[in-house]
């Protein structure tokens, strides 16, 4: 048993290392996050949202399919930042997580470009209000 550690020990040192650096990275994963830290991560999902929306508005006219992509990712976004936006304005949260669900109804049913553009922008507009008041 002796000789079997001593002609393996550099592969268990580095087995002992990659087990605890393993350990290690899913405690820091797990920990729980400062108010800092989850603002500005919701502050980085807003941006997503406003750039996404921005890409439904110049795909949607030439190509509705393909803009539905972007209003999803956007929408996917904000939802993210929703959590943490909600514990300090939960109303204007709500009525951002309406105006997206009246979005998607409209686009779902092919409505007039017109007014999925004007929702669109609307949407976007209040989304950059609401990243910059934060």
């Amino acid at each position: 048993m002796i000789l079997w550690l001593r002609a393996h020990w550099v592969p268990i040192l580095l087995g002992t290392a990659t087990i605890v650096g393993l350990l290690g990275g899913l405690a820091w994963a797990i920990r729980p996050r400062t108010e800092a830290e989850t603002a500005r991560l919701a502050r980085r999902e807003l941006q997503e949202a406003v750039r996404q929306l921005d890409l439904f508005l110049q795909t949607y006219p030439t190509a509705p399919d393909e803009a539905q992509g972007a209003l999803q990712r956007a929408r996917s976004a904000f939802d993210q930042a929703a959590g943490h936006l909600a514990l300090t304005r939960p109303v204007e949260v709500r009525q951002l997580q309406a105006d997206f669900q009246r979005l998607q109804d409209r686009t779902a049913g092919r409505a007039a470009p017109e007014e999925v553009l004007l929702l669109a922008r609307r949407l976007q507009e209040a989304l950059q209000r609401f990243l910059e008041a934060e």
